[in-house]
């Protein structure tokens, strides 16, 4: 008999926080139970698996290889399960569908609006849900089932196997400043005259922190003067205003926040863009993710 066929939701549970807390008293403590019924109920779990799962020492539990990918699969399971029951309680409330999407923040403050006025014309019904944050966040929320696609930044990078990329747009880099900034004054300027005013700039480990990297030291320049990092770019808008700050953002984010100059690179074919698009899950896809992805895809790709 398969040792999958007597598992309970409660112990995927108890298995996932063996991982991640790796002290069998504080598991037992979450989960209402005496320590020994802990080890005894792993002990029998390993038994009907046929292998071991954790290597007990003084100060706790050390997941073996075996448990830490049973652990990833029970987080998927979960995740699923929370969906699901998100999904029937919205359903026995209104009716409607739900739907669970993430975005990057400078994908949802140029996208999001036309793409929620596609999608309610089409499904207006639907329970929508929008988590923003930025990918390497929301990507272990795509492969627990917590989210049924995610819109932003595509990488030149490895992802999980199981999951569809789409390329839609190429977004090209500015240099934003406020109208008044005397960048803003110049028809034309260099780098070395852009980098005498201070920088605001996303966080080192950033995408676009790297390119310019890249691209500076392609040139034999120092790296900008950054003064100020801030991952949301609507925060940052607001921060540059009255101020000499130069900020490295993209084209479209400048002329969807209205309230910066968009100034052309000094030289721009430095590799300096970026390509937005889709990440979602191989496999059936309910009408109403199929139709959120058709509205993504006409506005993306205007």
């Amino acid at each position: 008999m398969s040792w999958t066929r007597n598992l309970r939701l409660r112990q995927l549970q108890m298995l996932e926080r063996l991982c991640a807390l790796r002290n069998l008293s504080q598991v037992a403590t979450e989960f209402n139970l005496t320590q020994p019924a802990l080890s005894k109920w792993l002990k029998d779990f390993e038994d009907s698996v046929g292998a071991p799962l954790f290597e007990r020492h003084a100060r706790g539990v050390e997941p073996l290889p075996l448990a830490l990918e049973l652990a990833r699969h029970a987080r998927g399971i979960n995740g699923r399960l929370n969906r699901a029951q998100a999904s029937i309680e919205q359903l026995k409330r209104r009716g409607s569908a739900h739907l669970a999407v993430g975005f990057s923040p400078m994908t949802a403050l140029v996208y999001l609006p036309d793409i929620l006025r596609a999608f309610r014309q089409r499904h207006a019904d639907t329970f929508v849900q929008v988590q923003e944050a930025t990918l390497d966040r929301l990507m272990p929320r795509l492969q627990h089932g917590e989210l049924d696609l995610l819109v932003g930044r595509i990488e030149d990078t490895y992802y999980p196997m199981g999951f569809e990329i789409e390329r839609l747009r190429t977004v090209e880099l500015c240099l934003a400043v406020c109208p008044q900034h005397p960048l803003a004054q110049l028809d034309k300027f260099s780098w070395a005259e852009a980098l005498r005013y201070p920088w605001v700039a996303p966080p080192s480990s950033s995408p676009i922190r790297q390119q310019m990297r890249l691209a500076f030291d392609t040139l034999g320049i120092d790296d900008p003067p950054v003064m100020v990092e801030s991952a949301y770019m609507a925060t940052t808008a607001r921060l540059i205003l009255g101020t000499d700050f130069v900020v490295p953002m993209s084209k479209d984010l400048a002329q969807a926040l209205g309230m910066v100059q968009a100034l052309e690179l000094p030289q721009p074919h430095l590799g300096m863009e970026a390509s937005v698009g889709l990440i979602w899950r191989q496999g059936e896809r309910p009408e109403v993710v199929q139709t959120f992805l058709e509205c993504i895809r006409a506005v993306l790709q205007l």
